[in-house]
């Protein structure tokens, strides 16, 4: 009877009227139950009542957590296909690793197909925010990764973190402090990241060593990058091709560069809009870029690392890309003296038309097999009214003396061009856009 009263009195505090008969509030969920394939994991579960449900799970099962915040030491893994983690909402569910004794993922999911991530915040995990490696049909819906802590660099290196995965849908996802990048795909096939928010990352979102993939809807802002799409060597899927960024909104990501030492990403100097690099078959197009001080947009080859190839099966040039019907204000005014290339672009300022480093940026190295067209070998097309391109001949450049403004050439002809459409990207669940 005692037990009974107290839980009224807890439910009145939150709702009107109760009877000695009623759970306490929120300690149940009516919808999640044996019968529909969920099992309810209320606050104050603890983690090990979590990781055991966790290990339980069988294939097609929802695991539904309430609202509160829920602190764990270790990662939370899902191994079985079709299981769905959901939480109570994005501000109401909260993950909190910020005690995680190992420098793992949150949330860790490997080889399972048809898994659904939705509705939850993970903090201040070691790694990575969300894993998924190897999987197949997996959905980021409604999450936030962020971490809290005052040194950057030792925040995890990934928010939402697939990789070498097929049929991958990231929608209204939240990212912020990542010591690499927000959102990240890489080596996957067949991905659509949209309506997405990343900001505060070294990177916003990044598409590395991908094929097929559609990026739009994104806000990326206040990132050292905000938007970029790659290939590199040494990874077991090699060649990205077929991306299409379109209606984002990539505009202030002029935040110093906080990654590891050693790190890549580490390379790409603040204030940069986008970039794609050593990538095949890439259109950009109704982006609008804002105020992003070092330059809005690039295209260039792995060379511009300077860091050496080993890898012989790795092309280190970008080819067929498109960039048109894009938006540029400001931006380009004020180059990171700290990077290389930024104090190079500082050089040519006086070059550059008002003396602003041209909306678009091409590093001029090209395949010395390539010869067709002999003026524009990499078929870099351009159809921008109004904004310019700046090819920096980076071929010719002596990295030792910086004399850039020499040798830069503005809107060269041979790149006012149009190349076909590049195919949209389409799934089970996902139709193209």
């Amino acid at each position: 009877m005692i037990l009974a009263l107290a839980a009224c009195l807890f439910a009145t505090l939150s709702a009107s009227g109760c009877s000695s008969s009623e759970a306490p509030a929120l300690a149940t969920d009516p919808t999640c139950t044996p019968q529909t394939h969920c099992t309810f994991i209320p606050a104050g579960t603890t983690e090990d009542s979590v990781q055991d449900t966790f290990a339980r799970a069988k294939e097609g099962q929802t695991l539904k957590f309430g609202p509160g915040v829920f602190a764990f030491r270790n990662e939370l893994t899902v191994a079985v296909n079709g299981v769905s983690v959901v939480g109570a909402g994005i501000d109401q569910t909260t993950l909190d690793f910020a005690g995680q004794v190992s420098a793992s993922e949150g949330l860790f999911a490997q080889t399972v197909k048809n898994v659904r991530l939705e509705g939850f915040t993970i903090k201040d995990t070691k790694g990575n925010g969300v894993k998924v490696l190897g999987s197949e049909g997996v959905i980021f819906r409604k999450l936030k990764v962020l971490w809290t802590g005052d040194d950057a660099t030792t925040h995890g290196g990934y928010g939402l973190y697939p990789v070498q995965s097929k049929s991958v849908l990231i929608e209204d996802c939240i990212a912020t402090g990542a010591s690499d990048s927000g959102i990240y795909v890489g080596q996957s096939q067949g991905v659509v990241v949209r309506r997405n928010e990343a900001f505060g990352n070294v990177a916003g979102i990044e598409i590395e060593n991908t094929f097929f993939a559609d990026v739009y809807e994104n806000d990326t802002h206040d990132n050292t990058g905000g938007l970029l799409v790659f290939d590199l060597p040494e990874l077991q899927q090699l060649g990205g091709h077929g991306i299409r960024v379109f209606d984002n909104k990539i505009h202030d990501n002029n935040t110093h560069n906080f990654a590891p030492q050693g790190n890549i990403v580490g390379l790409v100097p603040a204030g940069t809009g986008f970039f794609v690099m050593a990538n095949a078959d890439v259109e950009i197009f109704r982006n609008t870029f804002t105020n992003n001080h070092t330059g809005h947009c690039a295209v260039v080859s792995y060379y511009v690392s300077q860091l050496a190839i080993k890898d012989p099966k790795y092309y280190p040039y970008p080819t067929n890309v498109f960039i048109h019907d894009n938006t540029f204000v400001s931006g380009g005014t004020m180059p990171d003296l700290g990077n290389q290339l930024g104090f190079l672009l500082i050089t040519a300022l006086d070059k550059f038309p008002g003396k602003v480093v041209p909306e678009i940026l091409y590093d001029g190295i090209t395949d010395p097999m390539k010869v067709d067209p002999p003026t524009n070998p990499m078929h870099l097309c351009v159809k921008q009214p109004g904004a310019h391109l700046a090819n920096l001949h980076f071929e010719k450049l002596d990295v030792n003396k910086p004399d850039l403004a020499s040798i830069v050439v503005v809107d060269p002809p041979d790149y006012d061009c149009a190349l076909p459409a590049t195919p949209p990207v389409s799934f089970p669940g996902v139709e193209a856009k």
